[in-house]
């Protein structure tokens, strides 16, 4: 009995020595000893695998910002420029009578005594040879005429003119009789005249004012001082 006892201890104190020469190490070596430095110890397979697995880099996750609400800009419509209106200045009240003289006078330098007066006068002579040409009085006709106007229309090639302008054929004017007569009598009958109009200081016209424009009915020339009429040439 104590020979088998033996027996199997010899036996596993070989086997652990045979065991501990694989491992490298001393069967006889104590606890936390190593009797071979350069050895190195074997890790079970399950370990060895779970260590060369790479290290998973760890993700550093920055702290989320948080969004700000986004500020609502209000964009005001632009404004279309208008025009400035301009106020026009109310101009004061004309007399009527200063009216005229402004349109008579135009630009000239003449005075109101004096445009006052040439209009007496000129109406004056207006209102008597409206008389004369009623009566056909030729004589005292021409005590209205410059000697300019006389002189042109005396000349019978100045009434053959006159003549192919009339609207009624078949008159011969020969005479300045005749064309006081057929020409300058008709073509002022129906005449109202109411203004005067300055060419000059000393040339004047008198007229029908109308909307649209004036009718002329005389032209007066001032020689030495007196208004005559002045019959213009063709």
């Amino acid at each position: 009995m104590n020979r088998k006892i033996a027996t199997s201890i010899f036996a596993i104190s070989l086997l652990a020595s045979s065991l501990f020469a694989a491992q490298g190490m001393s069967a006889w070596s104590g606890p936390g000893e190593v009797s071979n430095p350069d050895y190195v110890p074997r890790i079970p397979k399950a370990q060895r695998e779970k260590q060369s697995e790479p290290k998973k880099a760890e993700t550093v996750t920055a702290p989320t910002k948080k969004e700000e609400p986004k500020k609502e800009v209000k964009v005001e419509p632009v404004k279309k420029e208008e025009p400035k209106k301009e106020v026009k200045k109310e101009e004061p009240k004309v007399e009527q009578k200063n009216d005229e003289y402004s349109r008579s006078v135009g630009k000239l330098n003449i005075s109101k005594d004096d445009f006052e007066a040439d209009k007496k006068e000129i109406m004056r002579i207006i209102s008597e040879l409206s008389t004369i040409m009623k009566d056909k009085n030729y004589r005292s006709w021409l005590n209205y005429i410059d000697s300019e106007s006389k002189d042109y229309w005396s000349k019978s090639s100045t009434l053959k003119k006159a003549q192919a302008r009339m609207p009624v054929k078949g008159l011969a004017l020969k005479t300045l009789e005749d064309y006081f007569k057929y020409v300058f009598v008709p073509a002022r009958q129906k005449s109202e005249i109411t203004e005067i109009r300055y060419e000059s200081t000393t040339y004047v016209k008198a007229v029908e004012v109308q909307e649209e424009q004036d009718l002329v009915y005389y032209y007066f020339k001032k020689i030495d001082g007196k208004w005559l009429v002045h019959i213009p040439p063709l």
